[in-house]
Parts: structure tokens; sequence; C-alpha cells
């Protein structure tokens, strides 16, 4: 749910020097009350700069020689700014020593955005090591810290869900969707919890619910004219079609992902081989399936030599088959 955008580093030199200028003006409009202990305009600098530019935020912070001997204030910030600014740039967060600082400093008792995300990234940090538990902890404290209703708490509720679909909690899961939901509803971002309910219901098997909320949600992708979501949620509609065994509606949403999304997007053209099988269109099933084979998990491949074995069989071809058994016995 997150935006990112990335500016070079040639932006961040050319207007370095106006950032630090203002730094003690954004220093009286940050976000914590802790803000005001602050001295480094560099980080205050890093701060303003992380929602759009997480690069040069990270850029920034990664000048900053000896941060250890910083103000206490200032190494809490600091903690809390690279450690965001890494997750921004899609960088592991490794162990949660960093982050600590952070948590210790802002603490769990007094309500502030900066407390919040120091708990909701130390939950993150448990996330990527696959500490669901501690995760959904750190998620719910970031939530009860928070002191207003904003897409950043509607992005730890988006966060949470995640968490509780991993372990199969699905009716907790839809609940924190939808408080992601309430919070992002007429916004530009009200279509990634939507379409978390979606999936929430077609893994409850809810078809027909699930169907709603995709076209709810692709209805809200078209008017933002977000073709990457646009061609996720034709693939997804492309999905339930054919769990319903709908498969000409199948075929007409997935082979709608393709145009979006063109055919070396490996999922969507597995689903087209498989949506192809199931009208009896054994040709293009048999492209389908072939086409990117060498890109797929080996999930994805035992999929393909399993509707490979199945083309074989029907068109009555015992090598074919042969072959997709055994390469399907040895993925």
């Amino acid at each position: 749910m997150k935006t990112r955008c990335c500016c070079s580093k040639r932006y961040l030199l050319a207007f370095f020097s106006l950032l630090v200028s203002v730094g003690s003006i954004l220093m009286s409009v940050s976000l914590s009350s802790c803000s005001s202990s602050v001295k480094s305009s560099l980080l205050l600098s890093a701060d303003s700069l992380m929602e759009i530019y997480p690069d040069s935020a990270l850029s920034i912070l990664e000048s900053i020689s000896s941060p250890q001997k910083l103000p206490r204030a200032d190494r809490a910030l600091y903690a809390l700014l690279l450690t965001q600014a890494r997750h921004k740039n899609y960088i592991a967060l490794g162990d949660d020593s960093l982050i600590k600082t952070a948590v210790e400093y802002y603490g769990d008792k007094k309500k502030s955005v900066r407390a919040a995300k120091a708990h909701y990234y130390w939950g993150a940090t448990y996330g990527e090591k696959g500490y669901t538990s501690f995760a959904v902890d750190e998620y719910l404290t970031a939530i009860r810290l928070m002191p207003v209703r904003d897409e950043f708490l509607a992005m730890i509720y988006d966060n949470l869900a995640d968490c509780y679909e991993k372990d199969d909690l699905y009716d907790i899961a839809i609940e924190a969707y939808r408080q992601a939901y309430q919070i992002l509803e007429g916004g530009s971002q009200q279509t990634y919890p939507l379409r978390g309910i979606a999936r929430i219901c077609l893994l409850q098997n809810k078809k027909d619910s699930a169907l709603l909320y995709y076209q709810k949600a692709l209805d809200y992708a078209l008017v933002e004219q977000d073709s990457s979501l646009i061609g996720a949620l034709y693939h997804d509609l492309a999905m339930v079609y054919n769990e319903k065994k709908d498969y000409v509606q199948a075929d007409k949403y997935v082979s709608k992902a393709m145009i979006m999304q063109g055919e070396d997007a490996v999922n969507v053209c597995l689903s087209k081989a498989q949506i192809m099988l199931n009208l009896n269109k054994l040709d293009s099933a048999s492209y389908f399936f072939s086409k990117n084979i060498d890109q797929l998990n080996i999930y994805g491949k035992a999929v393909c030599y399993d509707g490979m074995h199945q083309i074989a069989k029907k068109t009555s071809n015992p090598q074919l088959s042969s072959s997709a058994s055994f390469l399907r016995l040895n993925v």
C-alpha cells in the first residue's frame, strides 16, 4: 500500500543547501512532540523527503558520520528514519538493534506518530524474519499509539491484516482490512484494502462476495487510472470466474490482464493456460503452459507439467504424456 517514488542524487545535491537552511522551520512543524529537542537539520530534511523521495532521504541519512555521537533525541530519530528509509527502498532491515533505539526512546505510553512508527517498523522487522506473532503485537501497539486516523494508520491495519491472513485467521483479517478501508474511503488508496477483503472472501469460498469487492476495487482503480493495479485486478477477477467455472468470463478478464501486463507476466500467462485448458482450447493452452516455464518456481512448474499431461491425455499423445509425467515427477 505504500507509494514509493525516487529522485536522482542530482536533485539531492542541487537542493541540499536549501533543505539544510530550512531545518529550523521544519523543526517547528514536525509530527512528534519530541521534535523540539532534535538538533540535526539533516535529520529533519531526511524526514521531510521520506514519503516522496525515500532514496534521497536514505542518502542524507547515510551521509551522517558517527551517528552514535548524536544527542539522544537525534539518535532515536536517526534510528527510526534509517529503518523507515531502508524499508521504503526495499532493503532488508536485518536485526532489530537499530529500531529498538527508537522504540526505547519514544516508549509505548504516550500517543505520538513517532512512537507509533517506531513500533510499526519494529513489527516490520519481526515480519521480515517470519515472527508473525511478534509482528502482530507491535502493529497493535502502533495502532494504540497513533494520535490520528490517517493513511499511516491504514497501512498498519493493512499489514496487520496480512499477518492474520498468513495465520489463516480470516475473520480477524477481514476486519483489519475493513478498518483500513474506513480510513481510506474516498481517497486514492482505498483500492488496496478492498482488494484485501476480496482476497479473504475468495479464501473463505465466498466467490460472489469476492467478485463484488474486486469489481468495486477495479472501479476505483479505473478512476485513478492506475494501470498496474488495473491489470492485477483483471487477473484477480479472472481467477474468481475460473473458480466459479465461468470460463468465458475468466478468459475475458485474463485477456484484459495480458493486454495490461503483457505475455511476459508469468502468473497471468499461467492463468491463461489453465483457462484455455478449461475451455478445451488445447493448442492455446499448450502454448501458454510452455511460454514462461523457465521463469516459474517449483510450484508453478508443477502446474505447467500437470497441465501439459492433461493436454497429452486429451490429444491421445502418449509420448507427450510420458514426458510431462516424467518432468512432473522430477520438478
